[in-house]
């Protein structure tokens, strides 16, 4: 039986451990380059990858911080492949310091700062909806109070917001969920601590919460990481930070956290640190060439993107985007010594070389055919009678999608139940509705 996250090139790769050394660090082979400069300057915007480009939503262009700027209602999208940005649909309304998720193929733009008639900031608690297919915008039910700079999520189908202001100006540890398929929002367990402008990111179906702003006056900013169990309801203290940050940029690459520069309450950074869920650990990364707050991050093809944010001076709202590649570089390889020769004596016999057990051969398909099984987040289990080709071709996609790269849904031929007039039918499922997979091999007759 083949389950879920065992492709055969990983237990090739499992079995090749052992006779090298294959643990690494992500390391970066290149520096931080520049790319076409977005549109207008904007600090505070909310920046997502969908489709294999980047989406900025609002923020302002016109002072050192989202909350005394302009607020801006504009949708920009950058293509890196052609390395050019274009204007898409307004946004309904303009805002500042919102935060956006995506779930299946729709954007969801939440909460922010915006301006008032008389020209005065608050909060909203709006979610408004955006369409990359259709660019067009629709809302959904909206928060229960109105935050800015809270720090959302996405898993399964729900959307979890974190932290923040409220609409008093009061920094909050609230955690609420909105379930996209019914639009309804539910209340969690509050987070540790009161926190804004925190980051965010998604591993293994929990949610990481680095950092954030503790007051606003005489700011402090936490050096803290948490974790979220959304099964069990449930918050856990990770290990530290190596340098507090607030409103940093957070993108997810190979199941690795960047967190990318900030204020860590004295002054703005250009530090980059990687936190690894697996081994509860923060290392150092290539810094900035700007120390920037209030920027975005996203990840597209093994790239790693920063977009605008402020450095905190007159004038110092960035319209510049960067890049760098990030490599998993592995430690030299362990070398073997050759064994002794003995040489033998005129009265004893030479002792024969001791005969060598082959290495166990790697775990090999068992057919050329297989049934794939998924189970949806529903407990809907969709069944497909496939080739192995097919099958790998899928656990491919899973596994480059997770680390964040690729589609986010993927098309699967479903051959012997094409009826009726059709020539060809396939189901499309959804990245982020995959519960688990397995696959039951067998040779065709």
């Amino acid at each position: 039986m083949y389950k879920k996250f065992i492709p055969l090139v990983l237990i090739l790769m499992i079995f090749a451990s052992l006779f090298t050394s294959a643990s690494g660090s992500a390391e970066s082979s290149d520096v931080w380059t520049s790319r076409a400069d977005i549109t207008e300057a904007r600090a505070g915007a909310a920046i997502v990858e969908y489709g294999g480009k980047i989406y900025a939503f609002g923020g302002v262009a016109n002072s050192d911080q989202s909350y005394t700027g302009s607020k801006q209602k504009t949708t920009y999208v950058y293509d890196p492949s052609s390395d050019s940005w274009s204007k898409k649909s307004d946004m309904p309304t303009a805002r500042a310091g919102a935060t956006a998720a995506v779930v299946g193929d729709k954007i969801y733009v939440i909460g922010g700062y915006y301006d008032n008639t008389s020209g005065v900031t608050l909060r909203t608690p709006k979610v408004e909806v955006y369409s990359p297919d259709s660019n067009s915008w629709t809302t959904t039910t909206p928060m229960t109070v109105g935050r800015s700079w809270a720090a959302s999520a996405v898993v399964g189908d729900s959307i979890y917001v974190v932290g923040g202001a409220n609409e008093s100006g009061v920094i909050v540890s609230t955690v609420e969920s909105l379930n996209t398929t019914t639009g309804v929002w539910s209340t969690k367990k509050n987070l540790t601590i009161a926190v804004n402008g925190p980051g965010t990111a998604v591993y293994n179906g929990k949610i990481y919460i680095f950092g954030g702003w503790k007051q606003f006056n005489s700011p402090i900013s936490s050096n803290s990481i948490y974790e979220y169990d959304p099964t069990s309801n449930t918050w856990a203290t990770k290990t530290n930070l190596l340098t507090a940050t607030a409103a940093a940029a957070v993108a997810t690459l190979n199941g690795k956290m960047y967190i990318l520069g900030g204020n860590n309450g004295s002054a703005y950074i250009s530090t980059v640190q990687i936190y690894d869920p697996i081994e509860n650990s923060v290392s150092p990364f290539t810094n900035l060439t700007t120390s920037r707050s209030q920027s975005g991050a996203a990840v597209v093809n093994g790239k790693l993107y920063i977009i605008g944010g402020t450095t905190g001076t007159t004038n110092g709202i960035l319209n510049t985007v960067e890049t760098i590649n990030v490599e998993e570089t592995p430690e030299p390889t362990a070398t073997v010594s050759p064994e002794p020769t003995i040489e033998p004596t005129p009265t004893i016999t030479p002792t024969p070389s001791p005969t060598v057990t082959p290495s166990p051969t790697p775990e090999q398909p068992t057919g050329d055919r297989a049934i794939l099984v998924i189970t949806m987040n529903s407990g809907l289990e969709k069944e497909f009678g496939l080739s192995m080709a097919e099958v790998n071709s899928f656990i491919t996609w899973y596994e480059n999608k997770q680390s964040g790269i690729g589609t986010a849904s993927y098309a699967i031929n479903k051959h012997d139940n094409n009826k009726g007039p059709f020539t060809n039918r396939k189901d499309y499922v959804i990245f982020n509705k995959i519960l688990t997979f397995e696959v039951s091999e067998y040779t065709a007759k």
